[in-house]
């Protein structure tokens, strides 16, 4: 396996990889290094080979790009040679970029199956992160690189049903495509999701006491947060005990600090200033009493469901999420704990509601669990992968 990703915190490639280890394959991953030196450890059971460069942040296309080269030439190398030894079956590429199927071609040349793991659509991202319209001759390069990356591998893979299809009217075959959802693994959270939990009446009537909003996972302008920031700077003196939580790393997090600042929220908004495992968070997570994923409309963001909801409702938290067109599709079109409205000002309404009528947020949640788990759980789901990899190693 083989990603632009810190191993470590990335939850779909450590779901994959320890899955495959866990069903007798040997597996490998070949990823980014923290401190930009190369290291190789047995981590879960897995050969991990951090290659000498780390992730860059920023809003410069030439650097993004420059990092991806980077890594594309370190691993296209430790692929191939890693081949020559051992004689890989089948080589699992992580996007983004999509390019990256091609640091397999050695491999593949040389018998190797490839995977290609779709997990977001590089031309909706990039007309978002940059500004460009459909239209744009970079965007336009990039569906065609990604129509090209999906010819090189035998296989496509992606998280969402709604985003496969819109890889199939990208010009990927349907037929190549399977869905592997980013559920919560039950090796670290409860194999039965955990009924959400209850407020005691004396905590809800007294303003003072302790409310803990949270959000895990990257800090990008797509998912909002900088909305959350202002709907508490709205609701700090109505509820003076109402704390956020943001537990990660990501490119706004200089701008979010800064925002902190400038609102006097310093004592009220914590930040964890790096990413870290899920496992080491957990506790910080089973302490909130409510989640927000405060998520922008934009193109790309339409065809995500967010893993940290799916984590949210396995631990029994109710979530404030923005209904888009994914969300929609696994959940129904209206449920009280959506966010309609963008705004900072009906974020903090909506956390109002929940404030005030905890017990029915609770209900909402134990319903949204029902609906969702009682069809995708890991313990079946994850057949759809091992599947995949009996196949294309039998050929």
């Amino acid at each position: 396996m083989v990603g632009y990703t810190h191993y470590r915190t990335d939850p779909r490639c450590r779901r994959e990889a320890t899955l495959a280890s866990r069903n007798g394959w040997e597996t490998h991953f070949y990823g980014l290094s923290r401190d930009g030196r190369g290291h190789d450890a047995i981590v879960e059971g897995i050969h991990l080979h951090e290659l000498p460069l780390d992730r860059y942040r920023g809003q410069r296309t030439s650097r993004y790009l420059l990092g991806y080269l980077r890594f594309f030439i370190l691993a296209k190398w430790a692929l191939l040679t890693g081949h020559l030894r051992r004689r890989f079956d089948i080589v699992h590429v992580n996007t983004m970029p999509d390019f990256m199927v091609f640091t397999a071609l050695g491999p593949r040349l040389l018998g190797a199956r490839v995977i290609l793991d779709i997990h977001d659509v590089m031309p909706e991202l990039y007309m978002e992160k940059f500004r460009l319209p459909a239209s744009h001759w970079k965007i336009r390069l990039i569906r065609t690189i990604e129509v090209l990356s999906a010819r090189v591998a035998h296989q496509v893979v992606t998280a969402e049903h709604p985003k496969a299809e819109l890889l199939a009217t990208h010009g990927i075959p349907a037929r190549k495509i399977s869905v592997l959802l980013n559920l919560p693994d039950d090796t670290i959270f409860p194999a039965e999701p955990l009924p959400p939990r209850a407020l005691e009446p004396a905590v809800l009537a007294d303003p003072a006491a302790e409310f803990r909003l949270v959000y895990h996972g990257t800090l990008a302008r797509r998912h909002g947060l900088d909305r959350a920031i202002d709907a508490l700077a709205l609701l700090g003196r109505r509820w003076p005990g109402m704390r956020l939580d943001l537990l990660g790393d990501g490119d706004e997090l200089i701008l979010l600090r800064a925002q902190v600042v400038r609102l006097g929220l310093n004592d009220r908004v914590g930040f964890s200033g790096r990413l870290r495992p899920i496992e080491e968070i957990l506790p910080a997570l089973r302490a909130a009493h409510l989640a927000v994923l405060p998520t922008r409309r934009e193109p790309s963001t339409d065809y995500m469901l967010p893993t940290k909801l799916l984590e949210y409702l396995a631990l029994g938290i109710p979530a404030l999420v923005t209904p888009t067109l994914t969300v929609r599709r696994y959940f129904g079109e209206t449920q009280p704990l959506y966010l309609e409205d963008p705004s900072p000002e009906a974020l903090a309404e909506k956390i109002a509601w929940v404030r005030e009528n905890y017990d029915e947020a609770r209900r909402r949640t134990a319903e949204m669990q029902r609906g969702f788990f009682e069809q995708f759980a890991w313990s079946r789901h994850r057949q759809v992968y091992l599947d995949l990899l009996d196949r294309l190693g039998r050929r």
